[in-house]
């Protein structure tokens, strides 16, 4: 059994100062991981880049979208960050990948792209990218490392370790693999013990926060389980198991959700303001035009799941049960503020049983904000599907 690790620079401490960014900004990345739930001694900065779990680097953008609650310590999961839809092609430009490392990326590649996700995936040079991710070898390190996606776009670089030629083909496009996992918004399978995999090791941490359990996978984690677990074998055969299907499945299905349109007027429907998979944005009214920001999945647990981004729910804003606040996509976690109840044509807020969703002012202005209010039987509480 092997870990992944990363060679900690001269220089460069954990919980240091890094060498690369300015100190403020490492600074607040490391206070963030540490909000979310991440244990001190698991966060570590090298060359001015800050890392969790030994090999998944955060952003400054990723550290802040990890401060929402919800999530259990379960086998597969993820992070609150994930590649948007509008994401239709990621290519991999990793020139330096020769001989063993070129056959590992390509079989690495060819597990995500064979799958009917949201996303294709190619090996540059390559035409229609939506993002590329560059990857790269460092010849001192054993295992990889990459980082979280960010914005709804993948994290932007991967590194593996020359030293991983001594295991041969699968076990490079295994680590191959498990970081592609970490850029497209993986976390560790046994983040909660690490020493399932690696022998030894504790939580990375979770307290709810940035470990967000994918339906329809297992409750635990064990050796050779998925292709996220902290630590590889020298017998790893570079494929997905089922467990991590299921999760790539789950996350990633294109979308076939309906739109919503308003009683109002057929030609407005329910949309993310400028179509943005971050978690707060504005949710309004708009010209119907297909998009994934006007798709919306409900779920056997009340959810309304955005079609912009798997783990964004339709939320009423800080979870007030009154007349006149607005609604936002937010980070899915299962409180009453994001359940929602279907009546005839309306959608009844968890928060109070009067309240509904509502269009402001009854206009069919696009941009007119959508809000909860008292539940009243007009068209600018009735909501059809497409």
């Amino acid at each position: 059994m092997f870990s992944r690790s990363i060679v900690v620079a001269a220089g460069c401490i954990a919980l240091g100062l890094g060498c690369g960014e300015s100190p403020d900004e490492t600074q607040e990345i490391v206070g963030n991981l540490v909000s979310a739930g991440f244990p001190s001694d698991d966060i570590m900065v090298v060359d001015g880049k800050v890392y969790v779990g030994r090999d998944a680097e955060v952003s400054l953008a990723a550290s802040r979208e990890m401060l929402v609650t919800g999530g259990t310590p379960e086998e597969q999961y993820r992070t609150n960050n994930v590649v948007s839809a509008s994401v239709t092609k990621i290519c991999i430009n990793a020139p330096a990948f020769t001989g063993a490392f070129s056959t590992a990326l390509d079989l690495a590649i060819q597990n995500y792209d064979e799958l009917p996700l949201t996303f294709a995936m190619a090996r540059a040079p390559s035409t229609g990218c939506s993002f590329t991710i560059n990857g790269f070898i460092d010849p001192n390190m054993n295992g990889g490392v990459a980082g979280f996606p960010a914005n709804g776009l993948p994290f932007g670089q991967f590194t593996v370790g020359g030293q991983l030629s001594q295991y041969g083909v699968n076990v490079i496009a295994h680590v191959i693999t498990h970081e592609i996992g970490h850029a497209v918004g993986f976390r560790h399978s046994d983040y909660y013990n690490r020493a399932i995999s690696c022998g030894s090791g504790g939580n990375e941490g979770d307290a709810g926060v940035g470990a967000i359990h994918i339906p329809g996978t297992p409750t635990t984690a064990s050796t050779g389980s998925s292709i996220m677990n902290s630590c590889f074998r020298a017998v790893e055969t570079g494929d997905f198991t089922s467990s991590d299907l299921t999760a790539l499945s789950a996350m990633y299905t294109p979308s076939t959700a309906p739109s919503l349109f308003s009683g109002l007027d057929p030609n407005r429907c329910l949309d993310v303001a400028g179509g943005t998979p971050t978690q707060g944005t504005p949710v309004q009214l708009w010209d119907c035009n297909g998009s994934a920001a006007q798709r919306w999945t409900l779920t056997p647990q009340g959810e309304l799941r955005s079609g912009v981004a798997p783990n964004l729910c339709l939320d009423v804003k800080d979870g007030i049960g009154a007349q006149g606040t607005s609604v936002q996509i937010y980070g899915c976690n299962g409180t009453a503020a994001q359940r929602w109840t279907k009546v005839g044509a309306t959608f009844r807020s968890a928060l109070m049983a009067n309240l509904c969703l509502d269009v402001f002012n009854a206009s069919t202005t696009p941009g007119t904000k959508v809000q909860i209010w008292e539940c009243n039987g007009t068209n600018a509480q009735n909501w059809f599907t497409r």
